[in-house]
């Protein structure tokens, strides 16, 4: 048997948080695209450490603290558990 029908005139609009995971998920995938790689594989070091290495541990460390905040940040109803 389906379950409950929504509400006449609701359409199904998934929930805040759904919405941003979907965004930090684009940003991740812009972040490691080649264009970008290139220009952080440039021949020069920050702090003695070549910039393609802070490049992908920088943005990884973003994603890591940005997903961090999306999910302990209480969504809307309808997110789920």
């Amino acid at each position: 048997m389906p379950g409950p029908s929504p509400r006449p005139g609701a359409s199904p609009r998934p929930g805040r948080r759904t919405e941003r995971l979907a965004a930090v998920f684009l940003l991740g995938v812009a972040l490691f695209l080649p264009p970008f790689l290139n220009v952080a594989s440039r021949q020069v070091t920050i702090g003695g450490v070549p910039s393609l290495f802070v490049w992908l541990f920088g943005g990884w460390l973003a994603l890591i603290v940005v997903l961090a905040l999306v999910m302990e940040r209480g969504g809307t109803k309808g997110d789920g558990p």
